[in-house]
């Protein structure tokens, strides 16, 4: 069969997380599967206590098949909290469906969505 675009937007497999800890001052939370509005406030309790510990927050979202808008408010939320405690949020998203997601809602530059986990550590910074 045939290589089929639409495949790479159709969700598949369940929710994953997974945290690790980068130098001192860093956590990188990866975010796979279903990202929906069951999820979103377990993540935005995670991404608030983050915060509270004084991290900056990569979240890689390179194994994200959906990604809802309750998620995209928790991310907004996080770097709210994250901006409070002098701390930032860059978000990873290299797949097609992730980056159009962020064009489409105008969160691309808020957030600072990277193609790369080296860039979005580099656009902490920034």
């Amino acid at each position: 069969m045939d290589y089929d675009p639409f495949q790479d937007y159709i969700p598949d497999g369940p929710f994953k997380q997974h945290e690790e800890a980068i130098g001192a001052d860093r956590v990188v939370v990866k975010l796979a599967g279903e990202l929906d509005m069951l999820l979103s406030p377990s993540v935005a309790g995670r991404l608030h206590e983050i915060a509270e510990d004084g991290n900056d927050v990569v979240v890689d979202l390179s194994d994200a098949r959906f990604i809802d808008s309750t998620m995209l408010e928790a991310f907004v939320t996080a770097q709210k909290d994250l901006e409070a405690h002098h701390h930032a949020l860059a978000v990873v998203a290299p797949g097609a469906y992730a980056r159009r997601t962020f064009e489409l809602t105008g969160l691309r530059d808020v957030l600072r969505v990277s193609g790369t986990r080296d860039e979005a550590l580099t656009r902490l910074g920034s």
